[in-house]
């Protein structure tokens, strides 16, 4: 079995917080005899193409397979030399998700000769341990993603295949197509359902019998274009990297029918020309992407990937007003503001509690940012990476901006709100002002939250204001009560170099690439603590500056405690400090 016994390991209490946390898609998919009867039979005798695989490859994880070194999250194995990994337990319930997924495949496959020939070795053991049913590995999701991997492995991958083990793939693969074109619609969360539609196109594309699969998965694929793609040009889910995914999805349906001289739908052109644009949108200087909502910064080079056909794109927009973000460009600093909820049902599954969370780069050099998220994350990290916490902006009592509630859809929870969320932007004099409020704790503790942020037209400087107030409307006695604890928190990137400052109230940063140096100062007391970044391929230690208060329930937020200033300033050579 690929998954480990049950036993004093735990296993009970692991299957129980994975169920929790990933939803129906997580459940081991059981099936009736009648369906598993249904989708046997010969596989395809013949591929007429196979798509082109436009993503980038991680060739540091693809020299460790190839050294027998598995890993995804903090699980890990070693196989023998010439052993495939198929058979015994697994570590964790979340690397046997990952590695039936085959994401790996292409990186193992870039590495020449040598990894082309252990990945068909991989994919045959595969075929013989798993390739007519395991309910795990057969999920909808799981197969949808392995069937795409095969495939846009290419040539290298099935051109050499003869004899029994060409039998058992093609097989595996015809069965795997039939199971997707059978219950692909059972699936309920939409970016499994998406990749289920491009496993329909691209599979009935390349078999010589699959035009029923092609004409159902183009059905499909269009149906959840029109329900994830807003009119903006973002993804549902308020996610870049989702966006950047489904981008690249599409154009490798789009380049295998024309290749293949079939006609291929217009919406896969007419949405392009949108998605390219929101995704210029969060590209940041450094090529990759806004870690938002579940997603990660694209430092492996994906969002770059589904840009190429588009040339030189520049979206000069700096409000999405669908997608929900604020971006402000002021020379080479760009700052994001998270102007969204969560997101609509069912499409939350993976979104943030991160309401008037905010983003710094300077040019190439990413400055404060969140926790990022990624796919190969273990979902108990991906869900602490969705609390207002992993941000940085305010969070009140510890608790949420956004309330986490099961959607019966997914099986998952999603955040909620926060309500009465606005956001104003205007220009006064040589700076921009954004100013966004929410009433995220308004029922909980009688308080709104407001932030502004003042960013020089020069890109030098970004003054901010974080507050909380009692509702002209409400009494001060609406909400009786102590004092409430408060921090806002400054995610800095892993790369930023920091240095105490003059005083308790001051740190300066050290930016690696353009060699600049930027001063924090707090007009309160401001900590240094530890944090984690997960928005690229690996977890990395990083730093966040804090700062903490109480709020009064009572006060209007123009004074302290339940205002709080502080400042971010470009140090020029020669310029002595200032006050926040």
């Amino acid at each position: 079995m690929a998954l480990p016994p049950l036993g004093p390991s735990g296993r009970e209490a692991e299957d129980a917080q994975w169920l929790e946390l990933t939803g129906k898609s997580g459940m081991g998919i059981n099936v009736s005899p009648v369906h598993r009867l249904r989708i046997s039979g010969p596989g395809p005798s013949s591929l007429t193409a196979l798509p082109k695989d436009n993503r980038p490859v991680n060739r540091a994880r693809g020299e460790a397979i190839l050294a027998g070194k598995w890993k995804f999250g903090v699980s890990h194995i070693e196989t023998p030399e010439g052993h495939s990994p198929w058979g015994p337990a697994f570590p964790s319930i979340h690397f046997t998700d990952r590695i039936h997924r085959f994401h790996w495949l292409r990186d193992l496959a870039s590495l020449g000769p040598a990894g082309q020939s252990r990945a068909r070795a991989l994919v045959v053991a595969w075929a013989e341990a798993y390739g007519k049913w395991e309910n795990f590995a057969w999920r909808l999701s799981v197969t949808a993603d392995r069937l795409i991997n095969w495939l846009c492995a290419g040539p290298s991958l099935f051109a050499p295949f003869e004899g029994e083990a060409r039998i058992a793939v093609m097989e595996t693969l015809g069965r795997q197509l039939r199971h997707l074109h059978f219950s692909g619609v059972e699936e309920t969360d939409p970016v499994s359902r998406f990749r289920i539609a491009v496993a329909l196109c691209l599979g009935g594309a390349a078999t010589d019998d699959g035009r029923k699969s092609l004409d159902a998965g183009l059905a499909m694929l269009e149906a959840e274009c029109t329900a994830q793609i807003l009119p903006d040009g973002g993804h549902a889910s308020r996610s870049p990297e989702a966006l950047a995914e489904a981008m690249l999805d599409i154009q490798t349906v789009e380049e295998l029918l024309l290749r293949l001289g079939l006609n291929a739908p217009s919406f896969l052109t007419k949405l392009q020309a949108r998605m390219a644009a929101m995704l210029s949108f969060f590209q940041q200087a450094d090529g990759g992407l806004l870690p938002a909502n579940g997603g990660g910064d694209s430092s492996n080079g994906v969002a770059q990937a589904a840009m190429r056909p588009h040339g030189s794109v520049n979206s000069k927009f700096s409000f999405a007003r669908l997608s929900a973000y604020q971006r402000i460009q002021a020379e080479g600093l760009t700052v994001y503001l998270d102007a969204g909820p969560g997101p609509e049902r069912p499409n939350g599954a993976h979104a943030h509690a991160g309401a008037l969370a905010m983003t710094v780069d300077d040019g190439p050099d990413r400055l404060i940012t969140s926790c990022g998220s990624n796919t190969d994350l273990e979902p108990v990290l991906r869900d602490a990476a969705r609390r207002t916490a992993a941000h940085s902006v305010l969070s009140l009592n510890g608790e949420d901006s956004a309330v986490f509630t099961f959607d019966p859809a997914t099986g998952v929870r999603v955040p909620e709100g926060p309500d009465q969320l606005a956001i104003r932007r205007m220009e006064e004099g040589d700076q921009y002002l954004v100013e966004g409020q929410h009433g995220g704790w308004r029922v909980r503790h009688g308080l709104i939250y407001r932030r502004r942020l003042y960013v020089a037209m020069n890109g030098g400087r970004i003054t901010g204001e974080d507050s909380l107030s009692r509702p002209m409307s409400e009494t001060a006695s609406s909400f009786p009560g102590g004092l409430i604890p408060f921090e806002i928190r400054f995610h800095l990137h892993p790369d930023v170099q920091m240095a105490d400052g003059p005083d308790d109230r001051t740190v300066f940063l050290g930016l690696p690439r353009r060699h600049r140096v930027w001063r924090f100062r707090s007009e309160t007391l401001l900590s240094v603590e530890n944090s984690r970044y997960w928005g690229g391929e690996v977890a990395q230690r990083a730093r966040q500056l804090v700062i903490r208060g109480v709020a009064d329930p009572g006060a209007d937020g123009s004074q302290a405690p339940n205002r709080v200033r502080w400042a971010l300033s470009r140090v020029e050579p020669g310029v002595q400090g200032e006050s926040a």
